[in-house]
């Protein structure tokens, strides 16, 4: 790994790396002004969601790329952290949005 890190060539994938993480984060943008339009709260709050989590992963992507280019092991670890932490937080919450978007099952009455 610490090859890979310190190589000569390794401005490319940095780079390259840092302008996929500003195109996620423009898409996250993009995202969150089409969920102002959306007219009922789950499906808004999903939108949001998935539009936050989009947009974290931008920006640990620019952040590790940052880090990667500069050579700063903490800024690697801690965009990594960020980013691991975020995705388990926003999954579970847009699992739990999806779940309330979804209609609710007709229960059965007994007897």
């Amino acid at each position: 790994m610490e090859a890979l890190i310190h190589s000569s060539w390794g401005t490319y994938p940095a780079a390259l790396l840092i302008a996929v993480g500003v195109a996620l984060a423009a898409a996250a943008v993009r995202r969150w002004r089409a969920a102002a339009c959306l007219d009922r709260d789950p499906e808004r709050a999903l939108a949001y969601a998935l539009g936050f989590r989009t947009g974290i992963l931008g920006l640990c992507a620019v952040a590790f790329g940052f880090g990667w280019l500069w050579q700063i092991a903490w800024l690697l670890v801690l965009s990594l952290i960020v980013l691991g932490e975020e995705m388990l937080e926003t999954g579970v919450m847009i699992a739990a949005l999806r779940a309330a978007t979804r209609p609710a099952a007709t229960a059965i009455p007994p007897g």
